[in-house]
């Protein structure tokens, strides 16, 4: 039941719209094609840029020029704060499971220890101890290809001592192929310490934009506040979005209160969500009376509830017309479903390794 909460949870937040049409079942059912077709089609293009491709290949294809400093980097760095680096690659509008991003791959904590430029050559990586102040790396792409036609850089470089270890708090980097710039990244985090900080990151790969920002504070006793706000454009054109806040007050070892408000949009669907229970009630209690979770247009209009049916001992979660008629969200539904559970499940992971 759990994970049927987590996904309706990451999706939404309630707010009132005034003088909203509640939308037949023809009506609300082509609104959820649509927002199905689109989930398809924008990923078929996010595949098809060399942006996408390139930062695909270059963390999957080829080895780390950095490996060993890597590997050091897992064994001295909290895990707790660790993951706050880590962006959730699972957050991302993909409708095929095949398709991943490696933005993590880009921030370096250990940039002052590989500066200069890194060459792959047949026989595996070469080092030059130039430039000084930024990391170069060069590679070929396809990797067949007779030169290093790639160049990735990164620059504009800060940290910050956190525990006794260096952390980024800014990291530029920008990826040329064939001398023409495909992708690019800006990070920064905004560090009080280790229990308070917020994380941001812009990426670009024409014609996308994505902005991910998040925020952990653990730091008043016994609370634990977590926000999360990211949006994936076209063209400038927004087209999925995530918004979400949660506050844990923990009662005792076993017990604590959860509030969580969050908002999704994918196309021109809005799913809107409010949860507010004890966690004693997520095991025990009917999900009905501790979900409110609701779809809506953009433009107001509501396109019906989402409700759990109890089906062999287990929850189900099903989509109700306005007109009263059920039917299961996964069989209406099933990538846009599957965005919800997959939205609800990173959200929980942040809270649970916190």
């Amino acid at each position: 039941m759990i994970a049927l909460l987590m996904a309706g949870m990451f999706a939404f937040v309630a707010c009132d719209k005034d003088d909203t049409k509640n939308l037949n079942k023809d009506e609300a059912q082509q609104q959820i094609t649509n927002a199905e077709q689109e989930l398809i089609a924008k990923s078929g293009e996010i595949v098809a840029t060399d942006g996408y491709k390139i930062q695909e290949y270059f963390a999957t294809q080829l080895p780390s020029p950095f490996y060993s400093k890597s590997n050091v980097l897992k064994s001295v760095v909290p895990s707790n704060f660790q993951k706050a680096y880590e962006l959730t690659r699972e957050s991302l509008l993909l409708e095929n499971p095949e398709i991943d991003f490696y933005f993590e791959h880009f921030i370096l904590w250990f940039f002052n220890d590989v500066k200069g430029t890194w060459n792959w050559t047949p026989n595996g990586w070469t080092h030059e101890t130039t430039p000084t102040d930024n990391v170069v790396v060069k590679f070929p792409y396809p990797a067949g290809n007779a030169s290093n036609n790639v160049t990735v850089t990164y620059y504009d470089f800060s940290s910050t001592l956190v525990d006794g270890q260096t952390v980024p708090t800014d990291i530029k980097v920008k990826i040329e192929y064939n001398n023409t710039q495909v992708f690019t990244l800006a990070y920064s985090a905004t560090i009080a310490n280790i229990e308070k900080f917020s994380t941001k990151v812009d990426v670009t790969f024409s014609p996308f934009a994505i902005s991910n920002e998040e925020s952990i504070d653990v730091s008043v006793n016994d609370k634990v506040l977590y926000s999360k706000k990211f949006t994936f454009k076209k063209d400038g054109k927004l087209f999925y979005s995530e918004d979400a806040n949660l506050t844990i007050t923990i009662l005792n070892e076993e017990s604590a209160d959860v509030l969580i408000t969050a908002k999704m949009v994918i196309g021109n669907l809005e799913f809107r969500l409010k949860i507010e229970a004890n966690t004693n009630e997520f095991e025990t209690g009917n999900p009905n009376d501790i979900v409110l979770l609701s779809l809506y247009t953009t433009g107001g209009d509501k396109v019906g509830d989402f409700v759990f049916v109890e089906e062999e001992r287990d929850w189900v979660l099903y989509f109700k017309f306005n007109s009263g008629e059920q039917v299961k969200a996964e069989t209406l539904m099933p990538l846009v479903s599957e965005r919800f559970f997959s939205f609800i499940d990173d959200l929980f992971s942040n809270i649970s390794e916190n």
